[in-house]
């Protein structure tokens, strides 16, 4: 995780920039965690974990309560900049520290940020983590990079289940989830699987080969 950190420091700016871009329905945000975001209603509570520069914030309903964290100073001066007035906290998803701060949220979105953990007993810890701070009748939105996609798959072939992507002239520690891994992880963690499937540019339901992202939707 120290890598992965070092690498959002070093060059968060300009990874900022290519996450500022608007698509289909007018937010920062794939359009398939857009879809989930329109659940929420005036007065709910949203914990973004490992929130990056904040694009969440781009698709969120009015009046819903937002609550931000993540390891990255570059990342969340970012955040605090292009949405200022909202909470934002820095802290690792794998310190206890940060979670003792935290309250339940009617909804945990975790965009792109498990795949980054390196070990499966520290996944299932984060989850957990996630799992006491949702409430009663709330749900977990979570995405992982399909890594398995015909333009990653080359980086990651003959390897057990781990990858560097390349970015500029850096590379970044990814895990490569596939169905089975990622429904292994989320059920030792106690949660309960409602979807689980590969979306697309525009967040249809796609698969494996063509698929950008795998996501998940629990309680």
């Amino acid at each position: 995780m120290r890598s992965v950190q070092q690498f959002y420091d070093t060059v968060g700016t300009h990874f900022s920039r290519t996450r500022s871009k608007t698509y289909e329905g007018g937010t920062q945000n794939w359009p398939v965690t857009d879809v989930y975001l329109k659940r929420l209603w005036e007065s709910q509570s949203v914990l973004d974990v490992g929130c990056g520069n904040g694009r969440l914030v781009s698709g969120l309903p009015n009046g819903v309560k937002y609550t931000g964290f993540d390891f990255s100073k570059t990342l969340l001066a970012e955040a605090k900049k292009q949405f200022p007035g909202q909470r934002f906290l820095y802290g690792d998803v794998l310190d206890k520290s940060i979670w003792e701060k935290l309250g339940t949220y009617d909804a945990v979105f975790c965009v792109a940020v498990l795949h980054h953990i390196p070990e499966r007993q520290q996944q299932v810890a984060m989850l957990k983590h996630i799992r006491k701070h949702l409430a009663p009748k709330g749900f977990l939105y979570l995405t992982v990079w399909n890594l398995w996609q015909e333009k990653y798959v080359q980086y990651h072939l003959g390897k057990k289940n781990w990858t560097q992507v390349p970015y500029l002239d850096r590379e970044r520690f990814c895990v490569a989830f596939d169905v089975q891994s990622l429904t292994d992880v989320l059920s030792e963690a106690g949660w309960k699987i409602d979807e689980l499937f590969y979306a697309d540019y525009h967040g249809k339901k796609s698969d494996v080969m063509h698929g950008q992202n795998l996501v998940a939707v629990a309680r």
